[in-house]
């Protein structure tokens, strides 16, 4: 498991994809800066570091960049029919299903390391509120960045889920990126039906990229520990039974 492990983070780095998407990252978390900074209060009294902390990872600066590694990362064995030779030379497939979630979730990571250090750098530039740093509890901005990075592990998890159960990244894509898009909308369409609001949608990682901030964080930590639980354990387990049982060919 180790070296398998080891291969597949080799890969990770030396995958353009994975640099396309850090970029895509950077990119995106200035240009939403710059279009903070053009707001009429923003202009007025500049941006707390703390609230721009907060919506870095609004807008799918970073859950389109996961989704892309992700979805091409799991597919791309099944695409050019390396999981054959994966599975011929011994590997089980817990082993290779784990390789892909653990190294899926470690690229979701990074992404969310790059955007709060991006971020820091461009609020500097146009801001100059490191000072803003004083009005937030170190513990409580490490908590905030630690459930972010839990809430795109869990997302990398069920990206990777998706990947095992379609084995298309075509498929795969269109998938995750109409649910990207649309995923909270419906469910919530849904409970707005069944009269049991925000009981589903707030279980979906996506939505809780912009409801869980610095300042409020602490108040969302359980929603957030039940989706590690919900997409980051039981979707593996079941991605872990539906690979074991399926043929791979």
């Amino acid at each position: 498991m180790t070296n398998l492990l080891r291969s597949q983070i080799y890969k990770l780095f030396h995958n353009m994809i994975f640099w396309a998407g850090a970029a895509l990252t950077i990119c995106s978390v200035l240009f939403y800066a710059v279009y903070e900074s053009m707001k009429a209060e923003t202009v007025a009294n500049g941006m707390p570091l703390f609230q721009y902390y907060s919506i870095l990872f609004q807008n799918y600066s970073t859950g389109l960049p996961v989704l892309i590694f992700c979805v091409v990362f799991a597919s791309d064995d099944f695409m050019s029919g390396a999981v054959h030779y994966y599975i011929s030379k011994g590997i089980s497939r817990i082993q290779y299903y784990l390789s892909k979630m653990i190294t899926c979730a470690f690229a979701a990571t990074l992404y969310v390391v790059i955007a709060g250090i991006s971020g820091t750098i461009i609020s500097q530039i146009l801001w100059h509120n490191l000072d803003g740093l004083l009005q937030i509890n170190t513990l409580q901005l490490l908590f905030f960045f630690f459930s972010q990075i839990i809430l795109h592990a869990s997302y990398a998890s069920f990206l990777v889920f998706t990947c095992f159960l379609f084995r298309s990244s075509v498929i795969s894509s269109v998938v995750n990126m109409f649910l990207l898009i649309f995923g909270f909308y419906i469910v919530h369409r849904i409970e707005d039906a069944i009269w049991n609001s925000y009981v589903i949608s707030m279980y979906w990682p996506v939505a809780m990229f912009q409801r869980v901030q610095v300042m409020t964080v602490a108040e969302w930590f359980s929603v957030v520990a039940a989706i590690f639980v919900i997409h980051g354990v039981l979707l593996t387990c079941i991605g872990i039974i539906i690979m074991k049982k399926r043929d791979i060919k």
